[in-house]
């Protein structure tokens, strides 16, 4: 059985992994809603535009997150011993 103190060492890890690039994200959102503003038309149609570009593009970046926590926790979990995959053994 793996030691519960390194499960809690990895999931802070994975969770600070997770968190720095959820940041970032938001940093790169911020810039270009900082671009896009500045640019931004009068008209309402193409403002309805722009805020479903920008949720677009944010369901595909948690998207992006979620396959790649699944896929992380998969992969160390693939390497500690007695962790049930869901019967692949």
């Amino acid at each position: 059985m793996p030691d519960t103190n390194d499960l809690s060492k990895l999931q802070e890890q994975l969770f600070d992994i997770v968190k720095k690039s959820q940041d970032a994200i938001l940093d790169a959102g911020r810039v270009f809603t900082d671009r896009v503003s500045a640019m931004a038309p009068g008209d309402s149609a193409q403002l309805d535009d722009l805020i479903d570009n920008a949720f677009d593009m944010t369901e595909r970046v948690l998207q992006s997150q979620r396959e790649f926590a699944k896929k992380m926790v998969e992969t160390v979990t693939s390497q500690l011993p007695g962790v049930d995959r869901g019967g692949d053994e």
